[in-house]
């Protein structure tokens, strides 16, 4: 499964003005909400906040990728937010996030779910790529670079 056939275009924040782990978070769900693809966006982020107690989905060098799963939904759903400023989200190297990929995943889809996280970070290993996504000028933009960057996965 490519990242294209999860995130859509609509679903994507150039500009994320959140300045906590939970205002990014219904941002970031709010866009699923937006684009008609949730009914209730609370219900999601206390799903992502609950996964959060885990570990921090900070996953170091100015990257998050908070996700969970979700009973009566019966596909995977992606947003991207970028933030200029910074985002204290626990990460684990301690520092600011900029780069924030959420996943909500069908509840049964345990085997898919962690591929698409382990091809999500692939992608933002590239300390090249993170940088072009921080200087890309618009959503547009950033969304395509994306779909370009999986295909070379």
């Amino acid at each position: 499964m490519r990242i294209e056939e999860v995130l859509k275009e609509s679903c994507v924040i150039d500009s994320l003005k959140g300045n906590t782990k939970r205002d990014i978070l219904f941002e970031l769900v709010g866009v699923l909400k937006k684009a008609d693809l949730i009914d209730d966006v609370e219900k999601v982020v206390n799903i992502i906040l609950d996964r959060e107690k885990l570990g921090s989905t900070g996953i170091g060098d100015g990257v998050a990728i908070p996700h969970g799963k979700m009973k009566g939904i019966h596909n995977f759903l992606c947003v991207f937010g970028r933030s200029l400023e910074g985002v204290n989200f626990d990460a684990v190297d301690r520092k600011p996030v900029h780069i924030f990929f959420l996943l909500l995943a069908p509840e049964d889809s345990v085997s898919l779910h962690l591929k698409m996280l382990s091809r999500i970070s692939k992608i933002l290993r590239d300390p090249s790529f993170r940088k072009r996504l921080i200087d890309l000028p618009d959503s547009r933009e950033i969304y395509k670079d994306i779909i370009k960057e999986d295909e070379k996965v």
